[in-house]
């Protein structure tokens, strides 16, 4: 990751992003997000298993991970990828209803939580929050 101006998230060279949520809707609605912010360049994964695999090979600057998915859900794929990377910088993202599991990611090693639905305010706060050096999970709602 290169150093980023205060001012915007606007690094030297791009960051890339890993999108991980088993809605088609909502990695597109994301990843729209995340592609109108300068320099940043997103990938996708559907559900744990493949955020798994995609992390490994994409090594991403941020993850942006649903909570609640078939198969391998949010809170345990940010334990896997936390424990094989522990500089991961993983973003949650679910609805209110599922806080406790958001409480949960956060102690796996998730560094944030935003609710759905997510404002580009809100995600772009998150982002400069996760790679501010020395971030600390916020364990709450941006």
């Amino acid at each position: 990751m290169q150093p980023t101006d205060e001012k915007s998230l606007t690094p030297q060279s791009a960051l890339t992003c890993l999108i991980v949520d088993d809605s088609a809707f909502m990695r597109f609605h994301l990843k729209r997000m995340v592609s109108s912010l300068e320099n940043v360049i997103a990938s996708e994964a559907a559900n744990g298993n493949e955020a798994i695999t995609e992390y490994a090979r994409v090594k991403p600057d941020f993850v942006l991970m649903d909570v609640v998915m078939p198969g391998l859900e949010g809170v345990e794929t940010v334990k896997r990828i936390c424990e094989a990377d522990a500089a991961a910088r993983v973003i949650m993202i679910s609805s209110l209803s599922y806080k406790e599991k958001v409480a949960d990611a956060i102690a796996a090693g998730a560094k944030c939580f935003i609710p759905k639905p997510v404002t580009p305010s809100e995600l772009r706060q998150a982002i400069a929050s996760v790679l501010s050096p020395g971030a600390e999970p916020n364990g709450g709602a941006i």
